[in-house]
């Protein structure tokens, strides 16, 4: 247990700041898991989230591990979140595991009215890892907006730019 342990303190770093996650991905972590670490890292993030609800690296996480024991709890903090990044994370995240298409519309609505910039670039990232035709054609629209930063990510989002 303790090397589970230590295990979600490289997946889940804390303090949960910029700080500390800018730029951070664990996506290679997780995809490096023999099943049974799977399993007990799926179990772990879903009490931490219990805990921890606003925590939107525990949500993508449990999206990329393909979490179906999370989707109860990923559906309650998707209806009771008021802050509109954090809903479009959740239900990029729950697409990720159902690939429910109204999960698409939903963060697409949800996406459409944000209009300070610094919103947009994190999300242009979540909704191109979708892979749909919707969120693709969102994220192109950007592709000429008058500030340079939107333009850009939306590009490198989409893999037009490589980093």
């Amino acid at each position: 247990m303790a090397n589970i342990t230590r295990l979600i303190k490289n997946i889940i770093p804390y303090p949960d700041d910029r700080e500390h996650r800018d730029g951070f991905s664990n996506e290679a972590i997780i995809a490096g898991l023999s099943g049974q670490e799977r399993k007990q890292v799926e179990s772990l993030l879903i009490g931490m989230l219990s805990k921890r609800p606003d925590d939107l690296l525990i949500v993508t996480t449990l999206g990329y591990l393909k979490s179906h024991k999370a989707v109860p709890i990923l559906n309650k903090l998707l209806n009771e979140t008021k802050f509109l990044p954090g809903k479009v994370i959740i239900a990029c995240s729950l697409y990720e595991i159902s690939k429910d298409d109204a999960l698409i519309d939903m963060a697409l609505e949800t996406t459409a009215p944000l209009k300070k910039w610094w919103d947009l670039i994190d999300l242009f990232y979540y909704l191109a890892k979708l892979k749909n035709k919707k969120s693709d054609d969102f994220v192109r629209s950007y592709f000429n907006h008058e500030e340079y930063l939107v333009s850009y990510n939306a590009k490198r989002a989409m893999g037009e730019i490589k980093s």
